[in-house]
C-alpha cells in the first residue's frame, strides 16, 4: 500500500488550499519563508488513513525520504505530518507578496474574497482537483494570521468534506533551501 493509496488528493489539494490559497491587501504579507499548520478534523476512517500514512512515511529508507523531501524542497514546500497536523513551509516571492498572494497550489480555481476589518472570507471552487470551499482568514498582523476552512470534493460518487483549522506565521526573509513555487 503506498501513500497515494491511502492519502486521496482531494484531502491533501484541500490542505494546502486551505493553507496557500488565498489573496488579501498588500500589506499583509511579507516576502519569505512562513509556515503554515494546518490541523485537519477527520472522520474516523481519514483519521486511521493519515496515521496509517504517518507511519508509512517515518518507515521510509532514508534515500526514499531525503528523495520525497528534496521533491517538495524543489517545489517550494516543506511538509510535515505529526501529531495530526499538517506543517507546510512555503517561499513566498517579493513580487506574490506584492500582489498579495501565497503560493498557488496546482490545479484550475476560482477565487471570490470579501475584506473587512481584519478578517478575509475567501470562497474558491477548483476544477483540478474537482473542489470548492471557504477560507476564513483573520490578521493578526503582517506576520501571522488564522485560517478556518471548509473544502467539499468528490470521491467514489459521496461528497466528502474537510473541516481545518490553521494558523501560519512569517519565520524570516531568508527561505533557506526552499525556492519559491514556479507561477502554473
Amino acid at each position: 500500500m503506498s501513500i497515494a493509496s491511502i492519502t486521496p488528493p482531494s484531502l491533501i489539494a484541500g490542505l494546502l488550499l486551505a493553507a496557500a490559497a488565498l489573496s488579501a491587501s498588500a500589506q499583509d504579507f511579507k516576502p519569505g519563508l512562513w509556515e503554515i499548520r494546518q490541523k485537519p478534523q477527520l472522520d474516523p476512517q481519514r483519521q486511521a488513513q493519515m496515521e496509517q500514512m504517518q507511519k508509512q512515511m517515518a518507515a521510509l529508507p532514508p534515500e526514499q525520504r531525503k528523495q520525497l523531501e528534496s521533491m517538495m524542497t524543489k517545489n517550494g514546500v516543506s511538509m510535515n505530518f505529526q501529531g495530526g497536523e499538517l506543517t507546510l513551509k512555503s517561499c513566498v516571492t517579493k513580487e506574490q507578496a506584492d500582489r498579495a498572494a501565497l503560493p498557488r497550489t496546482e490545479g484550475k480555481c476560482e477565487h471570490d474574497s470579501k475584506r473587512s476589518g481584519d478578517k478575509l472570507l475567501v470562497n474558491f471552487r477548483c476544477s483540478n482537483p474537482a473542489s470548492e470551499g471557504t477560507n476564513e482568514i483573520t490578521f493578526l498582523g503582517a506576520d501571522h494570521y488564522l485560517t478556518k476552512s471548509e473544502i467539499r470534493s468528490q470521491r467514489d460518487g459521496k461528497t466528502e468534506v474537510l473541516r481545518s483549522t490553521g494558523e501560519a506565521r512569517y519565520l524570516g526573509s531568508d527561505c533557506g533551501p526552499l525556492t519559491p513555487k514556479a507561477k502554473p
